[in-house]
């Protein structure tokens, strides 16, 4: 029997002592650490943060202990392809590349960016042909208008303009072909926009003067083409356009019709006029049932010359680069 108690005593005891270890380990006497569950992911991702910047590092000296000086990776050569006026010199000066530099680093999308920055070229494509060659294709903006400027003295300066509304200047006598700088002074004017904030490199978002430019695009690919010589787009009133030739007809369009539409009606009025020997004075496509047509008198209207200089090449071959 007390051989029996003891024991039971004994059990008693540990149970006691099991309890107060757990109860000093979770209650508020115990001095047990906490358990630290972010130590483990924070070391993993100091671990990694290690690997990619030593990664990193090691890789930048590669570069630019070994492959930025391989020989065989030096530009030799930057080919040109141009549609249009600009040479080749100087779009190699706008690529910033110069020979010798390594293949490896040149940035061609800042090289494109650099070439679109200049105001008159439209696209622009970059690519190297390794190991040495850097291939450049550029197409310039078409202008279709003229923007006159205030004269300055005795000067008298103007913008160009494309279809697109894109603003730049005219080449500097000497730097393109003589019939190319006669063809760009006869362009014709628009006139009625408001030239303040415009400089060489903006872009028109006024939408009578983009209806304006899309009507020239399309004049330049119409039969009218051979018949009649714009000079003058006048945007000054809302939804027409103004228009008047170098004979001195005046012909009203809608900003809002389409304008191939309206140069075939015009196109209808002018043959029938001439079959009767008879040249127009005023019409006004933008009525568009029964458009008001007066006829000229007899020597107010004087034929129309013939069609400007252009640059024909450079328009047809535009659209297929």
């Amino acid at each position: 029997m007390r051989l029996f108690s003891i024991t039971r005593k004994n059990r008693r005891r540990d149970a006691d002592f099991v309890f107060a270890v757990k109860s000093g380990a979770n209650g508020s006497g115990g001095k047990a650490p906490r358990a630290r569950w972010w130590v483990k992911p924070m070391v993993g991702l100091v671990a990694l943060v290690a690997v990619g910047v030593g990664g990193r590092l090691g890789m930048q000296v590669v570069q630019d202990h070994w492959l930025h000086r391989i020989g065989g990776l030096a530009i030799r050569h930057v080919a040109v392809s141009r549609e249009g006026l600009l040479g080749e010199d100087e779009v190699r000066r706008l690529t910033g590349v110069d020979p010798g530099r390594n293949a490896l680093t040149v940035d061609l999308y800042q090289v494109r960016q650099s070439l679109l920055r200049h105001p008159r070229i439209e696209e622009a494509r970059v690519e190297i042909e390794f190991p040495d060659v850097l291939r450049v294709s550029v197409r310039e903006r078409v202008p279709v208008a003229r923007l006159v400027l205030p004269p300055l003295g005795s000067a008298q300066a103007y913008y160009l303009i494309d279809e697109q509304g894109a603003v730049f200047l005219p080449f500097r006598r000497g730097n393109a072909p003589s019939e190319v700088m006669e063809a760009e002074a006869g362009l014709p004017n628009l006139v009625g926009l408001s030239l303040a904030g415009l400089v060489s490199g903006s872009r028109i978002k006024d939408e009578r003067a983009l209806s304006a430019l899309r009507l020239l695009s399309e004049f330049e690919r119409s039969p009218m083409l051979a018949l009649a010589d714009l000079v003058e787009i006048d945007i000054s009133e809302t939804d027409v356009l103004k228009l008047l030739t170098r004979g001195g007809s005046r012909v009203v369009m809608a900003t809002q019709r389409d304008h191939v539409r309206q140069l075939e009606e015009w196109f209808s009025v002018c043959e029938f006029g001439r079959r009767q020997g008879l040249a127009i004075s005023e019409l006004d496509l933008s009525v568009t049932n029964h458009p008001p047509l007066r006829w000229a008198e007899p020597g107010t209207v004087s034929p129309e010359p013939q069609p400007r200089a252009r640059a024909p090449k450079r328009k047809n071959t535009r659209r297929h680069v």
